[in-house]
C-alpha cells in the first residue's frame, strides 16, 4: 500500500478502459443491436476499437463499417439493450476498488463520454459508487472529451480546482480534455488499446500498471 500525503487533488478518472473493463459487454450490445436490425456482427475486437466518444459515435462507426444506416434506431435498440447488460461480465480492474477506497470519495470524481445513466449504473453494480465524490456522463454538457466541458462540470461539482488536480484517463480525449480543462495529465496503458490512443496525446505521465500510478499519486 502507498503511504504518504497525496500529491494531486482532486483525481479524476476515465471509466472505461481506466477503471473498468467493459469491453465484453459493450461489443456483446452492439452485436445483438446488429443482429435485430438484420446486419451481420462484427468482431469484438473491432467494436472495442470504435470505444471512446460515447455511444453516438459508438454506433454511428459501427454502422458505417457494416454499411448500413438507421442510426437512431440502432441507438435505441443499443441503449436498451445495455440498459439490461451493462454489468454480465463488466469487472473493475484489479486493484481499483482498493485505490479508490484509500483515495476517499471526497477528492475523486469519474469523467466518461459513456451517458450518465450507464456510468451510474456500472459504477454502483460493481460497488464503486459510494467512492467516488462526483460522476459526470456524456449525456451532461453540451461538448464531450476531448473538450474540456466534462472536467470542469466535475471539478464544480467536487468543489474543487484544477490547480493541483490529475485527469487519469487510457484514451487520448481524456489527455486532451484534462490538458485543455488546466490538470496534469496520466495515461494508463491497461485499457481497450494497449495505450495506442494515449501515447498520442503525450500524457505528462504514462504508467504501465497500478502500482506505477499508486507511485505517482503518493509523496514518498
Amino acid at each position: 500500500m502507498a503511504q504518504g500525503p497525496l500529491r494531486y487533488d482532486p483525481i479524476l478518472f476515465d471509466l472505461d478502459g481506466t477503471l473498468v473493463d467493459s469491453s465484453r459487454d459493450l461489443a456483446a450490445a452492439v452485436n445483438r443491436t446488429l443482429t435485430r436490425l438484420g446486419i451481420a456482427t462484427l468482431p469484438e475486437p473491432e467494436i472495442v476499437g470504435f470505444v471512446g466518444d460515447g455511444v453516438h459515435r459508438l454506433m454511428e462507426r459501427t454502422l458505417q463499417r457494416a454499411g448500413s444506416g438507421g442510426l437512431e434506431e440502432a441507438l435505441s435498440l443499443f441503449k436498451a439493450d445495455y440498459r439490461q447488460s451493462c454489468l454480465v461480465h463488466t469487472r473493475a480492474y484489479p486493484g481499483i476498488p482498493e485505490l479508490l477506497t484509500r483515495l476517499s470519495g471526497t477528492r475523486v470524481g469519474v469523467v466518461t463520454n459513456k451517458p450518465r445513466e450507464f456510468a451510474v449504473a456500472v459504477l454502483k453494480g460493481l460497488g464503486l459508487a459510494g467512492l467516488v465524490g462526483a460522476v459526470v456522463g456524456g449525456d451532461e454538457t453540451e461538448r464531450i472529451k476531448p473538450a474540456p466541458d466534462p472536467i470542469l462540470l466535475c471539478l464544480d461539482r467536487l468543489g474543487r480546482t484544477a490547480a493541483a488536480g490529475l485527469m487519469v484517463g487510457d484514451h487520448s480525449n481524456d489527455i486532451l480534455a484534462g490538458r485543455a480543462a488546466g490538470l496534469k495529465t496520466c495515461g494508463v496503458l491497461w485499457g481497450f488499446d494497449s495505450g495506442d490512443s494515449v501515447r498520442t496525446a503525450s500524457p505528462d505521465y504514462l504508467c504501465s500498471g497500478l502500482s506505477e500510478l499508486e507511485e505517482l499519486l503518493y509523496q514518498r
